[in-house]
């Protein structure tokens, strides 16, 4: 189990709804989702806020992985690669 599955299994079950309603909203069309920021510097890693979570995203034009999530910190756009 990886730690995106673990952080998920954490989560209350509105907390749960609201991360996976984002996910497939951008799974659907990444570029109407309010809030999605590309990273600067990043090829193709994009950026989604939900609360004090962030949710690192790489977004092809075909595909999108869900790279991490984590709680808002200083660390948390380190070692994306």
């Amino acid at each position: 189990m990886d730690k995106i599955e673990k952080f998920l299994q954490k989560l209350n079950k509105k907390e749960l709804n609201a991360f996976l309603l984002l996910m497939e909203k951008v799974q659907m069309d990444h570029k109407k989702v309010p809030g999605l920021r590309k990273l600067s510097g990043e090829k193709d890693l994009y950026r989604a806020r939900l609360g004090r979570y962030r949710l690192i995203f790489k977004i092809s034009k075909s595909k999108m992985e869900l790279v991490r999530i984590a709680k808002r910190n200083e660390g948390t756009y380190k070692n994306l690669n």
